[in-house]
């Protein structure tokens, strides 16, 4: 099919707002479809001028060509694999599955299937344009500091709903906050051998406000964690010190030197990196290009992180 990709946007919260903001930035895709039970989202879809369909109705429209995936980490898989099924293409909302093994079986699904996955870890768009290809020999044996501050009360991870329960919510903090510059951490250094939790309290049963830990790549780098939603301040920074480069990403901001070349970049707004990530999906679908930033599998070592971090089961 030629033109403007469709897009089915499944799940109305926060999370699918903000889709539906970046499609509207976005020129080579659209929102073909709302897919959402609950009435007041499916409403605020409607005001908004957004046509709201059931899911197979969704499925079965040939303008849908991809699916958004926007549910609570815990609801995600069964739709993902529905729209599989159905021969679309997926973006999921991060983290991408509820554990690195549920992430490999979808990934091997949607190969099976011939069909894309694309993730949106956003922030990945910001790295330039020497980082953006994994090459973590370049910081072989580095030492990194990741420490993310977003402030938000107890009382946020333990109101009724889906973020207080960690089936559907995989965590608090560190899976919804931390993950992306975890994935940033990844994007650099590879994929990680042993993690190790050293610290840890927990808003509600299961959904952490406050984390540190320790993680080992397979380069011999090592990356010291601190997360928290318990400070007024608000940080993101991830450093990474090796033998003939460094790079320190701030909010959004990045410096650094590649054996004696500097790099660096300006902070953009979420809402812009968003739209370039569906951009780069709607390229591939297209086949004008291949999915490289945003493809789900570069997610394996994050996730593999987030099952150290938040359960022990490092991989």
């Amino acid at each position: 099919m030629s033109g403007p990709m469709g897009v089915a946007v499944v799940g109305y919260g926060n999370a699918g707002r903000q889709h539906a903001r970046a499609l509207a930035g976005t020129p080579e895709a659209y929102v073909a479809a709302v897919v959402d039970a609950d009435p007041r989202a499916a409403a605020s879809a409607r005001d908004a001028g957004l046509a709201v369909r059931g899911l197979e109705e969704a499925l079965a429209d040939d303008r849908v060509r991809a699916v958004a995936v926007c549910l609570p980490p815990g609801a995600r898989a069964e739709t993902a694999e529905r729209a599989v099924a159905a021969g679309r293409h997926l973006l999921l909302e991060k983290p991408p599955a509820r554990s690195a093994d549920e992430l490999d079986r979808l990934l091997a699904r949607t190969a099976a299937g011939d069909v894309l996955a694309g993730v949106m870890f956003q922030h990945r768009f910001a790295l330039p344009e020497p980082l953006r290809r994994p090459r973590p020999e370049r910081f072989a044996g580095a030492v990194a500091t990741l420490t993310v501050s977003r402030t938000r009360p107890d009382a946020h991870y333990r109101q009724a709903g889906w973020r207080s329960d960690p089936r559907d919510a995989l965590g608090g903090v560190t899976a919804h906050l931390g993950v992306h510059y975890l994935d940033l951490a990844c994007q650099l250094l590879g994929a990680p051998v042993s993690v190790t939790p050293l610290a840890r309290d927990d808003a509600a049963p299961g959904i952490d406000a406050q984390l540190c830990g320790h993680v080992l790549f397979a380069s011999g780098a090592r990356l010291s964690v601190a997360i928290t939603s318990r400070s007024p301040a608000r940080i993101e920074r991830l450093t990474v010190l090796g033998a003939d480069a460094w790079v320190e990403m701030r909010s959004g901001t990045i410096t650094g030197e590649l054996a004696g070349t500097p790099v660096s970049g300006e902070a953009r707004p979420a809402e812009r990196l968003r739209a370039e990530v569906y951009s780069e999906l709607a390229r591939a679908v297209a086949g004008h290009a291949p999915l490289e930033l945003a493809g789900a599998g570069r997610a394996r070592p994050v996730m593999a992180i987030l099952d150290g971090l938040l359960r022990g089961e490092a991989r």
